[in-house]
């Protein structure tokens, strides 16, 4: 099983933490066109949103099986996501490929989904808010 990746879990501590003995030791940078990252009003972490101007940079996954999917759906709150199936491009690739990647069924609804010029980026977020995302999860960060 294939997944896209574009928040939190791009960061391979948090991988860890969330996958375990599933957690995949290569992952490969890719591109999700047709949505748009945005951060949450009072949260870490981002959702996409469709957009066709857009797109996403972010990492897949390849061979993760059902318990992985299982403890994916756990971290993601199955009340809040859901998965479902769009096509990636690998970095280097000329031809999609078809993963899964988890959608917040509330941002329809949200209030609290940030619209506009603001960005949620990876490197931002592992220098502020990374540590203590861990320590919820009940892991440290790596050295």
């Amino acid at each position: 099983m294939r997944f896209f990746f574009y928040g939190t879990l791009m960061d391979a501590d948090v991988r860890r933490a969330v996958l375990g003995p599933h957690a995949p030791r290569h992952v490969e940078p890719a591109l999700l066109r047709g949505w748009r990252r945005l951060p949450v009003r009072g949260r870490t972490y981002p959702v996409i949103v469709a957009d066709p101007a857009a797109s996403v940079d972010g990492v897949l996954v390849r061979g993760l099986n059902a318990a992985a999917r299982r403890r994916l759906e756990r971290y993601e709150d199955a009340d809040l996501y859901a998965a479902a199936t769009v096509d990636v491009l690998p970095a280097g690739r000329a031809r999609p490929v078809q993963a899964l990647v988890f959608v917040a069924n509330f941002v329809a609804k949200a209030p609290g989904v940030r619209r506009g010029s603001r960005r949620w980026e990876i490197g931002d977020w592992r220098r502020r808010h990374k540590r203590r995302f861990l320590l919820t999860l009940g892991r440290r960060p790596a050295a």
